[in-house]
C-alpha cells in the first residue's frame, strides 16, 4: 500500500509539471510573461486531477467515498 501511495504522489507532481510545461509550449509563452503565479496554479490543479484518478485506479483510499 505504502508504494501505491508514493506511486500516486509522484506520478500526480510529475504530471503536473509536464501539464505546465505543455500548457506553455501550446500558447507559445514563457514562464516570465504567464507568471509564476499562473504556473503554479496550472500545476496544482493538473497535479490534483492526476492525484484523484491515480486513487481512483490504483485503489491507495485516500478520497474515501
Amino acid at each position: 500500500m505504502t508504494t501505491r501511495r508514493v506511486l500516486v504522489w509522484i506520478a500526480s507532481l510529475l504530471f503536473g509539471a509536464a501539464a505546465t510545461f505543455g500548457v506553455i509550449q501550446v500558447f507559445g509563452t514563457t514562464m516570465d510573461r504567464f507568471s509564476i503565479t499562473n504556473t503554479a496554479l496550472v500545476a496544482l490543479s493538473m497535479a490534483a486531477v492526476a492525484f484523484i484518478w491515480l486513487d481512483y485506479f490504483l485503489k491507495t483510499h485516500y478520497l474515501r467515498s
